[in-house]
């Protein structure tokens, strides 16, 4: 990006919540010659966040820094333990000298663990699942192809598909629950796309919205979010930083007052579709299930706001787990109260690498289509476009380019030739154009990086 279109695109994005700034008063605090801050008179504490979070993404982009590319400190003994797993490779790899200074590994290598515990993601496949825990080694397959590190937020980012002018707000604790909880913005720009295509829909309310992963896939595909909740300001905001024109609330939904507001959005604005993801942690395989975690309940307050707006069109996504927490019983539990609300209701697992996104991430999405519409929920599901091994997006093709970047505040791109998802996280071709091509053929590109590798 040069200077001038950062500026125009600043001052567009900055007007949604401070209003009456110029461009040339816009250019001097990108330049760092003036606070936005002594502009912000009179505005609340939550757009200050906004108003600097928005300014600070665009300094980033004005002086061509790569956002968010920070990574995590790891300890001696994690360090010791990474390098002794190659490309591909997991827990099984680490020596017993170094397993013996840790009782985790220990009872790991006793027992039996994940494969993917301690792994290191291999360039030639999509990356597995990013969780919250992407800081950690032992958590998962975090750690990067070639260096001696965990991959950074904007690494782990673009295995979400967000694009690279997506940026994270909040300390890294709160930047891993947005990347780590969100839905890929590919995967979800397909599912709206087929709604939009098949019904007509394009209002919705964005229910548990964290940082935006479904919002931006659907605004991508043509529905507009009247109102986006969630109860996490860090991911609030990094949701309003981003799509500034989105009205969003940050309060609880089990509360009556939230629910109100909610609902007065909807039925004003014409909502004809309520999607979100309420929160999965007392669901989740990779951890510990919680039968008494209140969280479990949550989608009580997704299904009670469709009660009271009576959408067209539910979109309702959650981990793998569900299927099988209390043996089923939540599962069809969900079915069941939409069901009785006047739904028609499908549920299908689905692995977003299926679908153009270069990670092995297993998700539930739940359908339904209100029984007036005419329409089964079986019709909206897209086509899997990438389930052959030789047409998924790999770790090398979606994060190579970052390879001799060092991960900080400061870090600028290194310039080369651009496959056609690293066009797309760049903002050079459209959500439609990736998808496309990705659909239609397998573009020369897919093996450009596993060739030089």
């Amino acid at each position: 990006m040069t200077s001038k279109p950062v500026v125009g695109d600043y001052c567009r994005d900055i007007a949604y919540v401070l209003s009456g700034l110029d461009k040339t008063d816009a250019e001097a605090i990108l330049k760092g010659e003036k606070d936005v801050l002594s502009f912000a008179e009179g505005i609340s504490a939550f757009d200050k966040k906004i108003i600097s979070g928005i300014t600070d993404k665009y300094k980033s982009l004005y002086h061509n820094f790569i956002l968010n590319h920070t990574t995590f400190k790891l300890s001696d003994l994690d360090l010791e333990m990474i390098k002794a797993v190659p490309q591909g490779g997991s827990w099984k790899d680490i020596p017993p000298e170094t397993v013996k200074k840790s009782k985790r590994l220990e009872r790991i290598t006793k027992t039996g663990g994940r494969t993917t515990l301690y792994g290191r993601i291999d360039y030639n496949k999509p990356s597995y699942t990013i969780t919250t825990y992407f800081n950690r080694p032992g958590n998962g397959t975090y750690v990067h192809p070639v260096h001696e590190r965990v991959i950074s937020v904007r690494e782990a980012a673009r295995f979400q598909t967000f694009r690279d002018d997506y940026y994270f707000f909040g300390n890294k604790t709160q930047m891993l629950k947005q990347v780590g909880n969100a839905v890929p913005t590919v995967l979800a720009y397909q599912i709206g796309r087929s709604i939009v295509e098949k019904t007509g829909c394009t209002k919705s309310i964005d229910l548990f919205c964290g940082a935006g992963g479904m919002t931006v896939g659907f605004k991508a595909a043509g529905i507009s979010s009247l109102l986006s909740n969630d109860i996490e300001e860090s991911a609030c905001a990094t949701l309003k930083i981003n799509n500034p024109e989105i009205p969003v609330l940050c309060g609880d939904i089990t509360q009556e007052g939230t629910k109100a507001a909610v609902e007065k959005a909807a039925k004003s604005g014409g909502a004809d579709i309520i999607c979100g993801g309420p929160p999965c942690q007392g669901f989740s395989m990779a951890g510990f299930r919680a039968d008494d975690d209140p969280r479990n309940q949550l989608f009580r307050e997704f299904a009670d706001i469709v009660k009271r707006v009576n959408p067209k069109v539910i979109v309702f996504e959650n981990v793998e787990g569900l299927l099988s927490y209390q043996g089923g019983k939540t599962y069809r539990e969900v079915h069941t109260l939409f069901a009785e609300l006047g739904y028609k209701t499908e549920g299908r697992f689905l692995m977003a690498n299926d679908y153009a996104v270069p990670q092995k991430r297993k998700r539930v999405i739940i359908i339904c289509t209100r029984n007036d519409l005419g329409i089964k929920p079986s019709k909206l599901y897209p086509e899997a476009i990438t389930v052959e091994e030789d047409r998924q997006v790999t770790a090398g093709e979606t994060i190579g380019d970052l390879e001799q970047v060092e991960c900080s505040d400061t870090a600028e791109y290194i310039y080369g030739e651009e496959n056609d998802i690293l066009q797309f996280l760049k903002g050079k071709i459209s959500y439609e154009a990736y998808v496309e091509g990705r659909t239609t053929e397998k573009p020369s590109s897919y093996s450009d990086f596993r060739e030089k590798k």
